[in-house]
């Protein structure tokens, strides 16, 4: 059964056998990217494998003001856009799985940036590059507010996406020559805290 483009019963049985065996709730993430070297056009390229829908060429650009080209979507939109349909489809699956209907679900996001600490003005980027990021979200469901609430704080809770931007992780940067190790032992996320 399909609820708000959920497929319901399949996520049920995903969610039955994760309850079975919480091994199953464990994944892993993994793409290469290009910094296009030598062309025109957008700066960064990834091809990503879908389950259904083939191979999906996705392509990044920065703004002309920021040297790039201006010619494909820029990282932060990217970045925001997955957050914001990440929310989105938490929220849907949620509401889905307790049979509750959305006629409408939209994401408007408004992202107030400051650039000096990225323009390396500040040796510590004293002032936030993020100083304020909105989602207006427009509803057409029968649920009531104290509903909307409360699915609200489930997709806070439950949306990957959201975790990121609300929570500091650091990650494991390793550098490497072309078919060669790495050039150093790097540190884990737990060093670079303690280093700091």
């Amino acid at each position: 059964m399909i609820v708000n483009r959920v497929d319901v019963d399949k996520f049920g049985e995903t969610l039955q056998k994760a309850e079975n065996d919480l091994s199953k709730t464990k994944k892993i993430v993994e793409f290469e990217g290009n910094w296009e070297i030598g062309k025109t056009g957008p700066q960064f390229s990834v091809k990503i494998n879908t389950e259904k829908g083939g191979e999906f060429l996705i392509q990044s650009d920065e703004t002309i003001a920021l040297g790039g080209g201006g010619t494909a979507p820029n990282p932060v939109q990217y970045g925001l856009y997955g957050i914001a349909s990440c929310f989105a489809a938490t929220f849907a699956k949620w509401t889905a799985m307790e049979g509750i209907e959305l006629n409408q679900f939209k994401v408007k996001v408004k992202a107030d940036m400051d650039m000096s600490a990225s323009f390396g003005f500040f040796q510590e980027p004293v002032i936030p590059i993020y100083e304020h990021i909105k989602f207006e979200i427009t509803i057409d469901s029968e649920m009531d507010k104290e509903e909307i609430e409360k699915f609200n704080e489930i997709t806070k809770r439950r949306c990957p996406c959201y975790y990121c931007l609300t929570t500091a992780i650091i990650p494991e940067i390793v550098f490497k020559k072309e078919d060669q190790e790495p050039l150093a032992e790097s540190l884990h996320p737990e060093e670079l805290v303690e280093a700091n």
